[in-house]
């Protein structure tokens, strides 16, 4: 294997990592399976530094002595006791030949066996040949099977990102309506005690209980008409005017629902609001005059405004 082989996978890292921080999409994530399959890929190479074994086995204890013995094939290497008695000459030769043979009986098995752990050895050193790994790459990346492999792994990448994006904008979408029907129940709950007058607006009564005032609007965008944290917008919704000179302040006012204005007022003003709409004649708000004929009536069928009411 090539070394510059090694560097393949900490480049296409790299370069995916760089991809994955400037788009910033979860279908860009599947990039980093290539470097993950080259990384795979090189595990598969057999290493190439040669071990030798002894015994099966390969480390720091010197093991060679099993290997490196000696044998003498000489007559004198093998001590003989003197006796008493005179040795038959005829008798000495066949000693000594029965020893040299076996000493030579000796030496060739330990050659033998010098031979059979140097075979063992190599065929170990180079027994990555049967290792499953190279099998499996030889089979994939071979002349015929190279570009079919490459192929399979391009289009298996693509095809995971293409359901990420997919799947990616179902998951917004499906996001962004469950937000806006979230929305919608939280000002269905936030709001209570709505009645409605017969000049056609509303009254409604916040979590903190102040009072919210609501009518149809012409416009069909929502936005902030004015906000007393700023001190800007229409000038007109800075506060509702009753007949007879009572002016309150509004704390917001703004165009919800696409359709409606929502006047919010301060939850000190709530029984001086009341009270107004249930005695006086009519109110300006926004640019908006309404009559208030008939809302006393109105109110004093709601026990939680009829409690506000001083007769």
């Amino acid at each position: 294997m090539h070394r510059n082989w090694i560097l393949a996978p900490t480049g296409s890292f790299l370069i995916s990592g760089v991809i994955v921080i400037f788009i910033g999409h979860g279908s860009i994530y599947w990039l980093l399976l290539i470097p993950l399959l080259l990384s795979l890929l090189l595990l598969t190479y057999p290493s190439t530094k040669k071990r030798d074994y002894i015994l099966g086995y390969n480390g720091p204890v010197d093991l060679s002595e099993y290997l490196t013995k000696t044998h003498s094939g000489s007559s004198t290497s093998q001590r003989i006791e003197p006796t008493m008695n005179q040795m038959n000459s005829a008798e000495q030769p066949v000693y000594l030949e029965q020893n040299n043979s076996a000493t030579l009986n000796t030496d060739r098995t330990s050659s033998a066996l010098h031979t059979h752990y140097e075979s063992s050895s190599n065929n170990i050193s180079h027994g990555e040949s049967n290792d499953i790994g190279e099998s499996i790459r030889l089979a994939l990346f071979s002349n015929r099977n190279a570009q079919i492999t490459i192929s399979v792994v391009v289009f298996l990448v693509a095809l995971a990102m293409i359901i990420s994006l997919i799947f990616a904008g179902e998951n917004s979408t499906s996001t962004t309506e469950s937000i806006k029907i979230v929305e919608k129940k939280d000002t269905n709950t936030e709001l209570q005690h709505h009645i409605t007058l017969p000049d056609n607006f509303s009254l409604m009564v916040s979590t903190y209980n102040g009072l919210v005032i609501s009518w149809q609007a012409d416009s069909a965008e929502n936005q902030e008409l004015w906000n007393i944290g700023n001190a800007q917008g229409d000038t007109s919704c800075q506060s509702i005017l009753f007949n007879k000179g009572d002016t309150i302040r509004s704390y917001q006012v703004n165009i919800e629902n696409n359709n409606q204005y929502f006047a919010y007022f301060s939850p000190l003003d709530t029984t001086a609001l009341v009270k107004n709409i249930a005695f006086k004649g009519k109110f300006s708000l926004c640019g908006y005059e309404f009559s208030l004929k008939g809302s006393q009536a109105v109110l004093g069928k709601t026990a939680f405004y009829a409690n506000l009411i001083e007769y």
